[in-house]
C-alpha cells in the first residue's frame, strides 16, 4: 500500500464516522466506517501508527463534538484528544489480536468511554441505526451495545478476508432484522396516562439572564421566562392531561429548602411554582434550581432537582439529579490540582456552583400507572434508565435544556439516543425539553409523536403506550459489554503470556 494512502486512512475513518451521525445521519456509513482503521492496523505500526490513529481518532470526536463549543470553547479540543486515544488503543488491539476480535474490542473500549472519568456514552456506532427499526430492535437482548457489536462485526468481515465471516456477518444482519420483525409483534400497547409537555424555547443567554447583577433586570427576566411557561400550560391544559411537564431548570430562583424541618419555605416563587397546578386542576412536573440554606452561608447546598406539584397539596415530590453534569454541575479534580476552578470558570465563562447529586431513582404514581424521571443527560446512560425500569416504572419522563446547544445537532443525537432507552427496558419515554426536541417515543423506540424543528416554542398532549412486555436487557444489563470487556482481556492475557513467547521461542 502506498504510504500516503497508509497514513491517510485514521483521516478517512474520522471522515465517516462523524458523518454517520447527525447532522449528516448517514447511517449507513457506519457499516463501512471502520475498515479504514482495520486496514491500518493490518499494514502500519510502532509508536508513529498509534499517534496518527490517535490524531484520526481525535479529529473524529472532535467533530462529532464540535457542539460543545457553546457551552465551553476549547471543549471539543479537549473531548477530541481523549476520546481519540481510545481509537489509538482500538488499532493496538487489533493489530495484535486480528480483525475477528474487532467486535468486542470496540464495545469494551465503547463502554470503557461511556464509563471512565464519570462516563459520557456518546457517539456510540449502534446509535447510527437509530432509523433501521426492525434492526435496533436486538437492542432489548444486549442494549446499544449489542447493535454496536453487529455493525463493528460487518466491518471486520469486510476486511478479514475469510468467506465464512462474510457469510456469518450476512447471516447476522438478517436475523437481526428477522428478531425485529417478529418481536415488534409481541409488543402488546395500550393508552396510559396522558401527558401534556411545555416546550417554551428559551434561549440560554436569557435564562441565564436572571443571575443579572441588577437585580431589578434579574427580576424581571426571571417573571417573563415564568409567565412563557404558564401560558403554554394554560394552552396544553385544555387537552385535559393527567399530567404537564415543564422542561429542566424551568425556574433558576427562588425555590428554598429547609433541611432541618425537611419543609419547603413558602416564598413567593414556591407559590408561583404551585398555581399552575392549582389554577388548572393539573398535577405539574417541572425542573427546578433548589437551594437548601446551611448554618453558615457557606454551607448552602444546590441541586438540580425535579418536584411533582399536587394541585391541593404543593411539592409533593421530589428528585435530584444523580449524574452530574462535570465542569458544569460540579468541578472535579478540585482536591488535587490548585486553582481548577477558576481555570475552568476562566475557560468557559460560566460560574455555576457545585452541585450536590442525588441518591437514587424513584418512581411516583399517575392514573394508573408509575413512572420514573431523569433530568438531561441522565437518559443517555443506560443503566438508569433499566433502574426506572426495574423500579416497576411504565414509562419515563425525561426533562431536558438543550437550550445549550442552540440548534446544533446536539438535539437529534440525544432524540436517538433516546429511542434505545425506550427500546432496551419496552418503557415509554417522554422527552420534554427547553428547546427542543421533546417527543414521545413508544416501547418499540417509534416516534409516536414530537414537535418537529429545533429552537421552537410550542406544546404537546399525548397518551403514552404501556406494556407487559420486558426485555433481557432490563433483566440482565450491560452483559453484552461486559463480555467484550472480559473477551477482550482474555485474548489480551494471550496475546502477552502465550502468543508472544511462541514468536520468541
Amino acid at each position: 500500500m502506498h504510504a500516503a494512502l497508509k497514513w491517510s486512512l485514521p483521516f478517512l475513518f474520522a471522515v465517516l464516522f462523524w458523518a454517520s451521525f447527525h447532522p449528516l445521519n448517514l447511517g449507513f456509513l457506519a457499516w463501512v466506517s471502520l475498515v479504514p482503521l482495520l486496514l491500518f492496523a493490518r499494514v502500519a505500526s510502532g509508536r508513529r501508527a498509534f499517534l496518527v490513529a490517535w490524531l484520526g481518532g481525535s479529529l473524529a470526536f472532535g467533530a462529532c463534538f464540535w457542539w460543545v463549543r457553546y457551552t465551553a470553547p476549547p471543549g471539543p479540543y479537549f473531548l477530541g484528544l481523549y476520546k481519540g486515544l481510545y481509537v489509538a488503543l482500538f488499532v493496538s488491539i487489533v493489530r495484535r489480536c486480528g480483525p475477528i476480535w474487532a467486535p468486542a474490542a470496540w464495545v469494551a473500549l465503547e463502554y470503557a468511554r461511556g464509563y471512565l472519568l464519570s462516563g459520557l456514552p456518546w457517539f456510540l456506532v449502534g446509535y447510527t441505526q437509530h432509523d433501521l427499526f426492525r434492526t435496533i430492535q436486538i437492542a432489548d437482548l444486549g442494549g446499544v451495545w449489542l447493535v454496536s457489536a453487529l455493525v463493528v462485526f460487518v466491518n471486520a468481515a469486510l476486511v478479514d478476508g475469510r468467506a465464512c465471516v462474510k457469510r456469518l456477518a450476512a447471516l447476522a444482519v438478517v436475523l437481526s432484522g428477522l428478531y425485529g420483525t417478529v418481536r415488534l409483534g409481541t409488543i402488546p400497547m395500550t393508552d396510559g396516562p396522558k401527558i401534556g409537555i411545555v416546550q417554551p424555547n428559551i434561549s440560554q443567554d436569557v435564562k441565564l439572564d436572571v443571575f443579572n447583577p441588577d437585580p431589578e433586570r434579574a427580576r424581571r427576566v426571571a417573571l417573563e421566562n415564568y409567565e412563557k411557561h404558564v401560558a403554554l400550560t394554560k394552552a396544553v391544559a385544555r387537552e385535559r392531561p393527567d399530567l404537564i411537564v415543564w422542561p429542566e431548570a424551568a425556574v433558576y430562583r427562588g425555590i428554598l429548602f429547609n433541611p432541618g424541618i425537611r419543609q419547603w419555605e413558602h416564598t413567593r416563587w414556591y407559590e408561583r411554582i404551585c398555581e399552575p397546578a392549582q389554577s388548572t386542576g393539573i398535577q405539574l412536573l417541572t425542573g427546578l434550581l433548589v437551594f437548601e440554606p446551611g448554618e453558615r452561608p457557606e454551607d448552602g447546598v444546590y441541586t438540580n432537582s425535579a418536584v411533582r406539584v399536587d394541585p391541593e397539596l404543593g411539592i409533593v415530590d421530589r428528585i435530584d439529579k444523580v449524574h452530574l453534569v462535570p465542569f458544569a454541575e460540579y468541578i472535579p479534580f478540585t482536591s488535587v490540582i490548585p486553582g481548577m476552578r477558576d481555570l475552568i470558570h476562566k475557560v468557559s465563562g460560566l460560574r455555576l456552583e457545585d452541585m450536590r447529586p442525588g441518591t437514587g431513582f424513584p418512581v411516583w404514581d399517575l392514573a394508573g400507572s408509575r413512572f420514573g424521571t431523569q433530568i438531561c443527560f441522565e437518559a443517555i446512560f443506560p443503566e438508569i434508565s433499566r433502574e426506572i425500569a426495574r423500579n416497576g416504572a411504565s414509562f419515563t419522563v425525561n426533562i431536558s435544556n438543550d437550550g445549550w446547544f442552540r440548534d446544533s445537532a446536539e438535539l437529534d443525537q440525544m432524540l436517538a439516543m433516546a429511542r434505545f432507552r425506550a427500546i432496551e427496558n419496552r418503557m415509554h419515554v417522554v422527552r420534554a425539553t427547553n428547546t427542543g426536541i421533546s417527543a414521545f417515543i413508544e416501547p418499540t423506540g417509534r416516534i409516536q409523536d414530537m414537535i418537529a424543528g429545533r429552537e421552537v416554542e410550542g406544546t404537546l398532549a399525548s397518551k403514552v403506550k404501556v406494556t407487559s412486555a420486558s426485555s433481557l436487557f432490563r433483566h440482565w444489563g450491560n452483559w453484552m459489554a461486559w463480555l467484550a470487556v472480559l473477551g477482550t482481556g482474555a485474548r489480551l492475557v494471550r496475546f502477552i503470556f502465550v502468543d508472544r513467547k511462541k514468536r520468541t521461542a
